[in-house]
Parts: structure tokens; sequence; C-alpha cells
């Protein structure tokens, strides 16, 4: 049986900002990979963005995108264990072998409460097996937060995207209306560069970094 990867994101773009390049590498080795959006994004795109971020995963061979709907900016409104509860139930359905999330210390408060969801959503229980847990970097939130031990990205895990580099770039191009200009660390330029940054601390062109937060040798 074919390995299972899901990504959880808060907004249609963190998914493919975080980690399009690894998602490209795993889908070309055969992995069923789905992605999961937990909220909206912003007003002005809401009545195009879902399609805008089916083709952008599309564009890294994603076939399956699905959408959660919950109000922009509003997940810390929510009762936690109704984000649990729909997390749990992808869980069940797609028995992941693996998930990435965002990391805990993000800016943004969506990210830090989808994470936390995840966390719990994906912790070990009896009859069901291990799931790998890992974080990414999301630019212009992971970056932005207060640097402190606790709080700071720690990348311990890298994947080499230099052959997958220029499909991520393309699959942001779907995103084009919330990408910036450069120098914002949300712009083309800006994301070819963080994987030029990380590439770099390992030896290889580009590479997208990760923290892992629970990794099982099976």
């Amino acid at each position: 049986m074919r390995e299972c990867v899901l990504v959880i994101a808060a907004h249609p773009d963190d998914e493919l900002l975080g980690l399009a390049g690894t998602l490209k590498r795993l889908v070309d080795s055969g992995c069923k990979v789905v992605s999961v959006i937990t909220a909206l994004g912003r007003k002005e795109e809401a009545h195009h963005i879902q399609d805008m971020g089916r083709l952008a995963n599309k564009e890294i061979g994603i076939d399956e995108v699905i959408f959660l709907e919950y109000p922009n900016l509003e997940l810390e409104m929510l009762p936690l264990h109704q984000l649990n509860k729909d997390i749990e139930d992808l869980i069940n359905k797609y028995n992941p072998d693996k998930i990435f999330t965002h990391h805990y210390g993000d800016l943004n408060r969506d990210h830090q409460i989808t994470f936390q969801a995840v966390l719990t959503a994906a912790r070990p229980l009896p009859n069901r097996k291990p799931i790998e847990l890992l974080t990414f970097e999301t630019v212009s939130s992971s970056e932005w937060n207060i640097h402190t031990n606790d709080k700071t990205f720690k990348p311990n895990y890298y994947v080499d995207i230099t052959s997958t580099i220029d499909d991520k770039i393309a699959s942001l191009k779907y995103y084009d209306v919330e990408m910036r200009d450069y120098p914002h660390p949300r712009s083309y330029e800006g994301v070819k560069h963080m994987a030029n940054v990380r590439g770099m601390t390992v030896g290889v062109p580009y590479a997208e970094a990760f923290e892992m937060i629970r990794r099982i040798w099976k």
C-alpha cells in the first residue's frame, strides 16, 4: 500500500509556501498526498480562492484539496474540539503515515490553532498506526514572531528540492493575488531565496526545512 501524506494548513497558499517542493517529490515518488485547508482566505478573494487552490495543487500533482471553510483569522474563537474532530475524521478516513502542518511558533494565530488541533488529533491511540508529525515554516509568519527558545522555528529535517523548486514557483503563480513584491518574504524572489538559504545549510542548491515533532522508525 502506498504511503499517504496529509498537509494541513490554515489558509490557501500556506501549504505551497511551506512545502510545495517536498510535496512534489512525494507525489513523484508515488505517495498519495491530500491538502487540507482549515480556514478561508481573505474576503476579497473568497469568490475564487478555492478554484485557485485546486489549480495550484494540481500543478504539483495533488488532486484532492479539502476546504474546511472556517472563518479567516477567527479560529481562536471556535471551540478547539470542533476543529480537532474535523481533523480526526480526516485522519480516520485517510489513515496517513505523515502529517505536515504549521509551526507552533508562527506569528499568525490561525497557524497556531491549526497546529494545536493537529497535534491533538494525531495523538498516539491504541489500534491506530503511529503518525509522523512535522512542522513547516511559512514565510511572513514563522520568521516574524519573537525569537525565544520555545517559539523559534528550529529546523532539524531538510528536503532537497533542487529538482522541484521551479515546480514550487509555478504552483504559487496560481496564488499570485497572495504574493507580494520583493523584498517581502512572500514574494517569488523571497521564496526562492529562503530555499537557497536552507539549501546552503545542508549543502544543496535548494531545500525546504522542517521541525520534526514526532518520528517513528517502523
